[in-house]
């Protein structure tokens, strides 16, 4: 997984940033944190290729940690890397679409939670129980992980955009 600032909700580096820094600011730590999500869907597509085949358990340990990393520091952080540049953008309809983009991480998340337990459960067993569900829940994460962040990408920019015509 790749390595990233610290989140906070409020940072106090953000109050003395001058106008567009903090965008860059998001752009540069949403590349980290998409290029690690999107590792993480590749693989997760791969593992639903093999199935009913299993990969090594040490892999989805590894995986379940990518999962669990992603449904609960990447969701948190986007969201207030977004919270902050939307105040800065002035744009009315924020609140709107930052609280879809939290409907959109919760359900993720859940899949995520509900993906792991499964996926534990098979490493338990030593075989997949029923592929044609684990094939459904992995696809159901790794496209609600890519819906969210085109969303997100998609927000950054407009944020931007409001912040800049601001200035």
């Amino acid at each position: 997984m790749l390595a990233s600032r610290p989140m906070t909700d409020s940072d106090p580096e953000d109050e003395a940033m001058p106008r567009g820094a903090l965008a860059v600011r998001v752009h540069e730590q949403f590349q980290d944190d998409h290029d690690a999500q999107r590792a993480l869907c590749v693989e997760l597509e791969q593992f639903a290729d093999m199935l009913p085949g299993m990969p090594p358990p040490a892999r989805v340990r590894r995986i379940c940690a990518q999962i669990e990393c992603v449904t609960s520091n990447h969701f948190r952080r986007a969201e207030a890397l977004l919270r902050d540049l939307a105040a800065a953008s002035g744009d009315p309809s924020r609140e709107e679409m930052l609280q879809s983009l939290a409907e959109m991480h919760a359900l993720d998340a859940v899949h995520g939670q509900d993906l792991i337990a499964v996926l534990w459960d098979s490493v338990a067993r030593g075989a997949v129980e029923n592929p044609g569900e684990l094939g459904y829940m992995l696809r159901c994460f790794f496209d609600g992980c890519y819906r969210a962040i085109a969303f997100k990408e998609s927000l950054a920019l407009l944020f931007e955009g409001a912040e800049r015509d601001r200035s």
